[in-house]
């Protein structure tokens, strides 16, 4: 988990899983974290966070749904830095409906966010990771992807081929000295920050569905008992960033305590 001396990127820094990955970088060594999000005051405080952890901070305005700001924020950040040891894609966008409500505009918004900003996100790191022979990428999927949830059906579209595509850039870039994993984190435990909140119950779409859990049981559901901590997902994410996970590529860490016995929400 040494990222000492390392520059690195967080997109989706301004809360949540996130921020809690910026920080848990700077607390592990890295000399420069580049924070990446939409949402400009959060990413600012972030930053600042970041820079009281003692690293350097650089926050930069994103909109994953655009290929040219997600172009230019790259070029910005290599600029800042001269180079780029890690990238976490952590940012995203949630959305939950039932199928035969689904929009062309949403299908296309979860999906622009989700997958495709994230791979333009893989592009632009690949090309300075390739040009330094090393370099370590880790993208967010979730367990929505592979468990299935009522009206999650386009969310496991895009998370679903995050994690596949992770597994091909995995394999493309093992030459060239770059790894690429994916993390899919459980049901998460943000900590109140001002921020952000913990994940809500689900409405209820269909009258004749059993009432979902409340937000404090759905714990519960997971082989464990309890909530992932969002520090224990930002860890993966740092150690899949360091020289202790080398022999890690193309795959698909699960961070949700074991899985789910049942799963209704």
């Amino acid at each position: 988990m040494n990222m000492v001396g390392r520059n690195v990127l967080v997109t989706g820094a301004a809360s949540g899983i996130g921020r809690c990955t910026a920080l848990k970088y700077a607390a592990s060594g890295a000399a420069q974290v580049a924070c990446l999000d939409i949402h400009d005051d959060g990413n600012r405080e972030t930053a600042t966070l970041v820079e009281r952890a003692g690293a350097k901070a650089l926050h930069v305005h994103v909109d994953l749904s655009n290929v040219a700001e997600i172009k230019k924020a790259y070029g910005g950040v290599l600029a800042a830095f001269g180079r780029l040891d890690a990238a976490a894609h952590i940012g995203g966008y949630s959305w939950r409906g039932e199928t035969l409500d689904v929009t062309p505009e949403q299908w296309d918004i979860a999906i622009a966010v989700n997958l495709r900003g994230t791979f333009f996100c893989c592009q632009e790191a690949l090309k300075v990771m390739y040009a330094q022979g090393s370099g370590a990428i880790v993208n967010m999927s979730a367990d929505a992807a592979f468990h299935p949830i009522q009206g999650f059906a386009v969310q496991a579209a895009a998370k679903g081929g995050i994690a596949l595509m992770s597994r091909t850039l995995g394999f493309e870039s093992a030459r060239r000295g770059v790894r690429v994993n994916a993390v899919s984190p459980g049901i998460v435990w943000v900590k109140p920050t001002g921020l952000t909140r913990p994940i809500g119950p689900a409405v209820r779409r269909d009258p004749n569905e059993p009432p979902p859990p409340s937000v404090e049981s759905m714990g519960n559901q997971t082989a464990s008992g309890r909530w992932i901590e969002a520090e224990e997902v930002a860890n993966t994410f740092v150690f899949l960033s360091s020289d202790a996970a080398s022999g890690i590529n193309g795959d698909l860490i699960f961070v949700n305590a074991g899985g789910y016995p049942t799963l209704q929400f």
